[in-house]
């Protein structure tokens, strides 16, 4: 009986031990991320439907603009567009054709350019989105502070060409 128990508590001990040591992993790869690695995973964490993981990676305070609109805020982003964000994603497919980025020590900039193309809510997608992310250093780790996505209006019947 004695024996049983003890190798029950081994076994706990190991997954306690174990499982500590997968959060200190994941929190040291966070902490080691460049900032356009924190918009890939940002960006990968919407193409999953990961809304906790995307949301991680945003400042409290992340202001996102989007189709015109204003998110003053990581949570009013969740609760008005994220989900409309990876509604989004997983029915287009989006293919980075060029990025610039540059900053200091506590603020940095990655500027991005996608080729987006499927097809969302019934109507065919194939545009380019200009992403522009601000992040600055939150706890030694680079977080989303601003993000801003554009993409051209479709012509209209008065723009289009004959």
């Amino acid at each position: 009986m004695f024996s049983k128990r003890r190798s029950s508590r081994s076994a706990i001990s190991i997954a306690l031990c174990a499982t500590c040591a997968l959060a200190t992993l994941a929190a040291t790869a966070q902490e080691t991320l460049t900032p356009a690695e924190v918009v890939d995973a940002f960006n990968g964490a919407i193409d999953r439907g990961d809304r906790t993981a995307a949301l991680s990676l945003m400042t409290r305070d992340a202001t996102v603009l989007e189709m015109g609109f204003a998110d003053r805020s990581r949570s009013d982003y969740e609760g008005l567009h994220l989900s409309l964000d990876i509604q989004f994603a997983k029915t287009t497919e989006r293919t980075l054709i060029s990025r610039r980025q540059g900053g200091e020590e506590e603020l940095h900039w990655v500027a991005s350019l996608y080729l987006d193309e499927g097809e969302f809510q019934g109507e065919p997608v194939e545009q380019p989105t200009a992403e522009t992310v601000l992040l600055r250093r939150v706890a030694g780790r680079w977080r989303i502070a601003h993000l801003h996505w554009s993409s051209p209006a479709a012509p209209s019947a008065e723009t289009a060409a004959p």
